[in-house]
Order: C-alpha cells, then structure tokens, then sequence
C-alpha cells in the first residue's frame, strides 16, 4: 500500500491573513506607542524650565533685578534634550522684568514633540505653573 505524503506549510492565504492581523494591530497600536513618547518627553521641557528659573533667582540674588537676556544668567535656549526651546515672555505692566519673569518651554519638530497635544510649558517668578492646551494657558502641568 503506497503512502501518501502530505504537503506542510502556510498556503499563501494563510500567510496574506497574518500580515493583515498584523498590519492592524500595528495601525492601532503605533499611534497610542508615541502618544506614550511624547508624553514622556516633556520631562524634558520640565526639567530645563526648572533648572531656568533657578539660574534666574541666581541672578537676581547678584543683581537685585531679573534679566531679559537668557544668556546673562546662564540659561540656554534648547532644553537639554533638544525637544523644547526655552525663552522669556515679554515684560507687562503687571510683571515688568525688575519684579518678576515668566519662562516658556515650547516644543520643538524634533521626532514630531511639536505634534504633542501640550503646546508649551510656563513658570513663573510667583510660582504659577501652566501648560499650554489648544491655544490657551491653563493651570498645572498635568
């Protein structure tokens, strides 16, 4: 009695079905993944608005007022992961540059943080913190 041999392996139907399984749970889980990343660099932001202010209270001990020129007080303009630019809001009335400061952190394109739905970070000489949502300031950095 001859024996027959059965063929092994994926047809190509098969193989067609787990690159399309595959191709979807990619689809929806890519977006959530650098959601993820972003979220976790704006540490980054945080951290280089903190070390800012420091080095503005440093400045103001020295001088007896703040500065307008980030680089007299030893703050560079990059945070130090590159994902977000730090700079000095413009002096007001209510807070003129003698009395008070108000840095920003603002993301930058590098690896698409500018993308994040936290449009910038802010902190101020009073302590207020604020993030920046769909155009406006609100409080915290939550």
């Amino acid at each position: 009695m001859p024996l027959k041999l059965k063929a092994g392996g994926f047809t190509l139907i098969e193989l067609m079905i787990a690159v399309a399984v595959l191709g979807i749970l990619s689809a929806i889980a890519y977006p959530s993944y650098q959601d993820y990343v972003r979220k976790g660099r704006r540490s980054d932001g945080q951290s280089s608005l903190m070390s800012a202010v420091q080095k503005m209270e440093i400045y103001y001990s020295s001088n007896g007022t703040y500065t307008t020129d980030l680089n007299a007080a030893n703050i560079s303009s990059n945070s130090d992961e590159g994902y977000y630019t730090i700079s000095l809001a413009a002096a007001t009335t209510a807070c003129p540059i003698v009395r008070c400061f108000r840095l920003e952190a603002t993301p930058t394109s590098k690896h698409g943080q500018n993308n994040d739905k936290i449009q910038g970070f802010s902190y101020s000489s009073t302590g207020q913190k604020q993030n920046k949502q769909g155009g406006s300031w609100a409080g915290g950095w939550d």
